[in-house]
């Protein structure tokens, strides 16, 4: 009698297990097909909690907006506690986001979507499109201004390029560009006529890494018939691969206070690492690595990117 109840509870105990484990796959496939349109079979799909957490406590804020960069000794701090993150390192990672929809409590959604390929897995294709990322802005710094808001920019480079709500009279949108002469306008035309070729790589690249997000940035961008970042005029319809009006990009050691953009119209957006020279923008392959770099955080979540891992873009 008793080894047959023993038995029994165990078998139920095997079946409630089964049980979790289809409604667990079924929610992540679900949420798959509705939240990101990956066609990989490889995703890790991660938990983590929210608990917010301030890595500079000294820094007052005014206006959402910190009053002055971290000291030396802040920043040594902030790093020794990141140290003890979860960061990532490799594959490709689905970061569920634990914090209940304040108007649908049963629906789920996504803080991040993180995928990272090895140098010598990709293709001379692929590599080609890459250094063509990373050449054409290199060479779009001679035409734009750094953005200079402390807030914004604690330490390296951030430059942006595309179109912009326009702070002049009389004019609803204008372009990321310096005052030049007739000669430099001439120099900026025939380098931004290669843009949408810029365009195509980086959108084809969100759209390959998740299409539900993509589609959702493309379809906004035609409803407010905003342009491309690559557009070469106001006005011009998107095309298939249109996904943002403007991009940002950074160098030298760049990095910035932990925020979120609040006034974006768009709840997604696409981030792409690449190891380059500081000389000319230039791909560097595995064998040149001398990356020396923090990690990418979330600070709420205490998980993040491990940039220096492997180099792995």
């Amino acid at each position: 009698m008793g080894g047959t109840k023993r038995h029994h509870n165990k078998s139920r105990k095997e079946a409630k297990k089964r049980s979790r484990a289809k409604r667990d796959k079924q929610e992540l496939l679900q949420l798959n097909a509705n939240s990101i349109g990956s066609t990989s079979s490889s995703i890790v799909w991660d938990r983590v909690k929210y608990s917010p957490h301030n890595l500079y406590p000294g820094i007052p804020w005014e206006n959402d907006r910190p009053v002055r960069g971290p000291t030396a000794a802040e920043l040594q701090s902030a790093y020794k506690e990141v140290s003890s993150f979860r960061l990532l390192e490799s594959g490709l990672h689905v970061i569920r986001d634990p914090v209940p929809d304040p108007v649908d409590k049963k629906k789920k959604s996504i803080i991040a979507i993180i995928e990272f390929t090895r140098f010598e897995d990709l293709t001379d294709a692929q590599k080609d499109d890459l250094n063509f990322i990373s050449t054409f802005l290199h060479q779009s710094k001679r035409f734009i201004n750094p953005v200079s808001s402390a807030s914004r920019a604690w330490g390296g480079l951030m430059y942006a390029i595309g179109w912009r709500k326009s702070c002049d009279k009389d004019q609803i949108v204008g372009k990321y560009i310096k005052q030049f002469n007739t000669n430099e306008m001439v120099a900026f035309d025939k380098h931004y006529s290669k843009s949408s070729r810029l365009g195509s790589i980086i959108g084809n690249l969100f759209k390959n890494l998740a299409s539900i997000p993509f589609q959702n940035n493309h379809n906004l961008m035609k409803e407010h018939n905003l342009p491309s970042f690559a557009s070469l005029s106001y006005g011009e319809l998107p095309d298939d691969s249109t996904c943002s009006p403007h991009i940002t990009f950074t160098t030298k050691s760049f990095y910035n206070p932990p925020h979120i953009d609040k006034k974006d119209v768009s709840q997604y957006a696409f981030a792409l690492f690449i190891p380059t020279r500081l000389s000319d923008g230039s791909l560097v392959d595995s064998s040149e690595y001398d990356v020396t770099s923090g990690p990418f955080i979330f600070p709420d979540h205490q998980f993040g990117i491990n940039l220096m891992h492997n180099m792995e873009l």
